[in-house]
């Protein structure tokens, strides 16, 4: 019996969801475009391909239904396919066999010139068993052979193939083209689905950019190594974009060598390394620095490693370096920079005779010890108390306050307090400004917490405030920003001096003192110069400090107390 189909359109669209395509060789054509452009009222404008199908009804490759429709969503039969490459090549003048080549396909057959023209350049093949199926829907690895076979089979020998199309795929090469070239991209999940119906809508997607170019554009492809790193990290549905044009091969400014280099329309630069080495991309703002310093040819010459967090931001290494990226505060990677959280310290750390900080000052409170400013110390006489303490109560009496000693003595607080940082409170995109107003909200809001000599406070500062250098060590906690190798532990160490630290620290900023600004760190030495003393500078000729009795404001001044003097250089951490 000859097959027999509803009326409907005459040619044949390709899948829509998940897949984009570009543009390969095509055989010069010319079709006389419809007298009507396209105007199909189930694919309004917003459709997804609403130009492309409009392109195929202009130009006579498809018409639609009778009831005005085009139907995007509906399969394609291979029959219908095969007339929409015969129109796509300009219905070119051929005589079929007069004895048909499947014994389901009639001379008859509406459709039967169009499947022999196919037939006969090797574009549609049929089954084993002599049939060819027209009314079957074609599938998606299908659909894509035929314009394959129709460019002439091309070879692509650094194709990244789809997550499920294998290389035992029969039509493994034909997709590995496809995605070269843009012509089929598949889903985000890398899976290009072979076996689904591909739908109308798509399929005048890909007609549409076999001739005119794809997603990538005429004559761009996306290979090798430079492929598996693009599609791996998300390509045009994640922050790369489409490619801005091909690979091109470039020197090292650094090294010499020389590898591919590949930009992206998101900003992004794929490179293959030099010798055949992995591709790493750079993106966004790091790209953007790495754009400033020349891209490969300049000073950092090729990525040896992938983009990854990096505090509050990003960093990526060169040949000729690293560098980083923040999306608010960007400072440059000679200073410290941003965080999202402050590294965790292990607490709890035994007390001894030297230690400082809000434990000493709750086990001078305890023991009944009187002490102000810097003699706020574990010394020879608090030794002695905790020794006649530790024999009142049973306790190993050695003088030295650990876990069991310190549950005796002060229950109501953690033995590990000596670790607590403050939280960070601004986001990680934060600006300059944002963290300093930060900062000095944090310093402010500790106004009238009692002076503790090594003390970096604690949750609830009446109990144990802080010192000069301490104090500004949680403000800048709470702006998101760390100073390592300088911890809240550390801090109350016996000859630890995190002012003399701060001071000396390379990756803090250093401007000569007239200069100064809101949220510099001013700093005091004595008579030789030695740092003592440091405040946060208000601006105004304002500062706050923390010192005998409490954390409070006062005016600038170059000396304090008669013993302590400015130095000629301040820092500034939000530089």
């Amino acid at each position: 019996m000859p097959n027999t189909r509803p009326s409907s359109d005459t040619s044949s669209p390709l899948g829509r969801r998940g897949l984009l395509m570009a543009g390969g060789g095509v055989l010069a054509w010319s079709l006389a475009p419809a007298a009507h452009a396209a105007s199909f009222r189930d694919v309004p404008s917003t459709h997804l391909f609403a130009k492309e199908t409009s392109w195929l009804a202009d130009r006579g490759i498809t018409t639609g239904w009778p009831d005005g429709t085009f139907r995007p969503d509906a399969p394609v039969h291979r029959d219908a396919m095969a007339a929409f490459v015969y129109r796509l090549q300009g219905s070119p003048a051929f005589t079929p066999p007069t004895t048909s080549p499947f014994r389901d396909v009639p001379v008859s057959s509406q459709f039967y010139r169009e499947i022999s023209w196919c037939v006969a350049n090797g574009i549609l093949r049929g089954w084993p068993d002599g049939t060819f199926r027209p009314l079957a829907d074609i599938a998606r690895d299908a659909a894509v052979v035929m314009f394959h076979r129709l460019a002439g089979s091309p070879s692509v020998a650094d194709a990244v193939p789809f997550r499920d199309v294998p290389t035992t795929h029969p039509f493994a090469a034909a997709l590995g083209w496809a995605r070269t070239i843009g012509l089929m991209t598949g889903y985000q999940d890398g899976t290009y689905r072979p076996l689904q119906s591909i739908e109308r809508g798509a399929v005048a997607a890909l007609f549409y950019r076999y001739v005119n170019g794809g997603v990538f554009g005429k004559g761009v492809t996306v290979r090798g190594a430079i492929a598996r790193t693009y599609w791996a990290g998300g390509a045009m549905w994640g922050s790369y974009g489409l490619p801005t044009g091909n690979a091109t091969t470039v020197p090292s400014g650094r090294s010499g060598k020389r590898g591919a280099q590949q930009a992206f329309a998101g900003g992004a630069v794929v490179i293959a390394g030099p010798d055949g080495g992995a591709a790493h991309a750079s993106t966004g703002g790091l790209c953007t620095e790495w754009r400033s310093a020349g891209l490969v040819p300049g000073s950092l010459g090729f990525p040896t490693g992938p983009v990854r967090t990096y505090g509050a931001g990003w960093r990526q290494d060169f040949e000729g370096g690293y560098r980083t990226y923040y999306s608010g505060w960007n400072p440059p990677e000679s200073l410290h920079g941003p965080v999202t959280a402050i590294a965790p310290v292990a607490g709890g750390v035994p007390l001894r005779r030297g230690w400082n900080g809000t434990r000493v000052r709750i086990i001078h409170k305890k023991l009944g010890i009187s002490r102000t400013g810097s003699a706020q110390t574990y010394d020879a006489t608090t030794e002695s108390a905790v020794i006649a303490f530790q024999k009142r109560n049973g306790l190993t009496a050695d003088g030295v306050v650990g876990a069991a000693t310190w549950a005796k003595l002060a229950p109501e607080y953690p033995f590990t307090m000596d670790a607590w940082t403050t939280p960070v409170r601004v986001a990680k995109n934060a600006s300059r400004t944002t963290r300093i107003e930060e900062m000095i909200r944090f310093a402010q809001s500790c106004k009238g917490s009692p002076y503790t000599w090594g003390g970096a406070g604690w949750k609830d500062d009446s109990v144990a405030g802080y010192d000069c250098s301490g104090l500004l060590l949680q403000a800048l906690y709470s702006a998101g920003l760390e100073l390592p190798p300088i911890t809240v532990v550390r801090h109350a160490e016996p000859t630890y001096r995190t002012s003399q630290m701060m001071y000396a620290d390379t990756k803090l900023k250093s401007v000569p003192l007239v200069e100064r600004q809101r949220g510099d760190f001013i700093f005091y030495g004595d008579s030789n110069g030695i740092v003592r003393h440091v405040t946060l500078y208000l601006g105004n000729g304002r500062m706050i400090q923390a010192a005998n009795p409490d954390t409070h404001e006062l005016a600038y001044s170059g000396s304090l107390w008669g013993t302590r003097f400015v130095k000629p250089t301040v820092k500034r951490p939000f530089a």
